[in-house]
């Protein structure tokens, strides 16, 4: 054998054990080995992470529990609707429609004033028996005009008549900001010029409250003396 090739056979032999002699990989297909040290080291964070959603569950469900339940009936609210009535009458022209319907609930009520057309007007808002709600503007009819009917009906366009209690109402329907479908009734009721309207509320309740206003008209009682300490609601 020549020198050259005792070298190369002894240089292959080295080769062979230096790869014996190599660290196994997870390429090899063995699993590498960690230490419990190192194994507390990787599950720390994750402990740690545990322990602090709960200790902050624990925190945030007394104070969740103790928080007061929000009200289920936004629309509720306490009006001294005689009281109110009574301040408007004494500041406008005509006696201002405040009947009260049996299972019915004012939820406002004002008298708007220093309006810029001069044209001041009072004005109500009504949850009605089906659970709907109606605004109700009243003018003193000598006063407002088709233009101020258009405004405060935002340019809705009729839709035909009804006649309820005498009263002839002008049926209006447009959109409001929600792109919601708002009806309006618009009539002429013991010399004022009333307007009544809400979003998807059935015919039978703006019937119910227009018979009320024009019954009340005729003899308008809840303005006759003031009641007790609330805010009167004048604007």
């Amino acid at each position: 054998m020549t020198s050259s090739q005792h070298q190369n056979s002894s240089s292959a032999g080295s080769v062979s054990a230096a790869e014996q002699q190599a660290p196994a990989t997870v390429a090899d297909g063995v699993k590498p080995q960690i230490t419990a040290k190192q194994a507390q080291r990787i599950n720390a964070p994750v402990r740690n992470m545990i322990i602090s959603m709960v200790v902050l569950v624990v925190c945030i469900v007394p104070v969740l529990w103790l928080m007061p339940q929000p009200n289920k009936d936004p629309y509720q609210a306490e009006v001294d609707l005689p009281k109110v009535a009574y301040e408007a009458g004494e500041a406008s022209s005509f006696a201002v429609a405040a009947p009260e319907l049996e299972g019915w609930h004012y939820n406002f009520a004002r008298w708007n004033s220093n309006q810029a057309d001069k044209i001041n007007y009072w004005e109500t808002g009504q949850i009605t028996g089906s659970d709907h709600f109606i605004t109700l503007k009243q003018a003193d009819a000598s006063k407002t005009n088709d233009s101020w009917i258009a405004q405060q009906t935002n340019n809705a366009a009729p839709q035909g008549n009804e006649s309820v209690s005498g009263v002839n109402w002008d049926v209006r329907t447009g959109q409001n900001d929600k792109d919601e479908t708002v009806t309006y009734y618009i009539g002429e009721v013991s010399g004022t010029t009333v307007i009544m309207y809400g979003s998807d509320v059935p015919g039978t309740d703006f019937a119910q409250l227009a018979d009320a206003v024009v019954n009340y008209q005729k003899q308008p009682t809840a303005t006759a003396s003031p009641t007790s300490t609330s805010d009167t609601g004048i604007q």
